[in-house]
């Protein structure tokens, strides 16, 4: 089952080096962030499945095991004990969204910035709000902290509560990448709305889900998307669930690497 809808980046006041064309990037889901929220972890395609849609993204994996970091068309696992490692195309992924990435504006941020001051830099630097964004970010850190969660087993706990025994990195002096997101407000429920990024070293060995940084210096990579194609799960853990409620808090916990009430 797909929901695609279409957002006409052409129509807007776009500025100076932004080259996006209507039509040339799509970013694709497979199921939402609430079902995932609500604890829905069993498989609903494998990453290869996923990789056709495209080369940059994040998600994670079949039962919750870890991070994923979609990045230049290999797809990594940032697991609970600080492990990286290349997946196989035939994993299982409860939720994952991914484009073809293809910069459209390039910014270079101040030196110095935490993930706060960022957030509001990039936000006021945005050229609408109203669409998304697939955001790279190249750079160098004072300090990255980041987290990941270990695998769970069924009955499914609702994310809140699996994170709970998320584990906690900081790592100092060390370059790297952002791999990311950013949504609209009106994503809630489907997507992050906001900011959604994951760490990944540039030697490859430290990984997760980026909490907070002090970014030493940088450049950052945005890719408008015009079209947005998300694949909902025929799976009855998935058409069972209860995705009437609000999660709004619970997202905030969960993305802000705090423990759950």
């Amino acid at each position: 089952m797909k929901l695609s809808t279409r957002i006409p980046a052409l129509a807007l006041a776009l500025g100076v080096g932004l080259q996006a064309q209507a039509g040339d990037d799509i970013l694709y889901q497979v199921s939402t962030i609430d079902a995932l929220l609500a604890g829905v972890y069993e498989p609903v395609a494998q990453v290869g499945e996923v990789m056709e849609h495209g080369d940059f993204g994040l998600g994670t994996f079949e039962a919750l095991d870890g991070e994923a970091i979609l990045f230049e068309g290999q797809i990594y696992q940032a697991a609970s004990d600080g492990t990286v490692r290349l997946m196989p195309e035939t994993a299982g992924t409860p939720f994952m969204a991914v484009t073809h990435f293809d910069r459209d504006l390039a910014l270079t941020p101040p030196a110095g910035q935490t993930f706060s001051d960022f957030k509001d830099w990039l936000e006021a630097a945005l050229p609408s709000r109203n669409i998304a964004y697939a955001i790279r970010v190249d750079g160098h850190f004072d300090r990255v902290r980041y987290r990941s969660v270990p695998r769970q087993t069924p009955p499914y706990p609702p994310l809140a509560e699996a994170a709970k025994s998320q584990t906690f990195f900081e790592r100092k002096d060390i370059s790297g990448t952002l791999v990311g997101f950013w949504c609209p407000a009106y994503t809630k429920g489907v997507n992050v709305p906001g900011f959604h990024l994951h760490f990944l070293s540039e030697d490859r060995q430290h990984a997760g889900h980026l909490l907070d940084f002090v970014l030493t210096e940088g450049q950052v990579a945005l890719d408008l998307t015009d079209d947005w194609s998300v694949d909902l799960p025929m799976d009855p853990s998935f058409l069972d669930a209860d995705l009437e409620s609000d999660r709004s808090q619970a997202l905030h916990q969960v993305e802000q690497g705090k423990p759950a009430d």
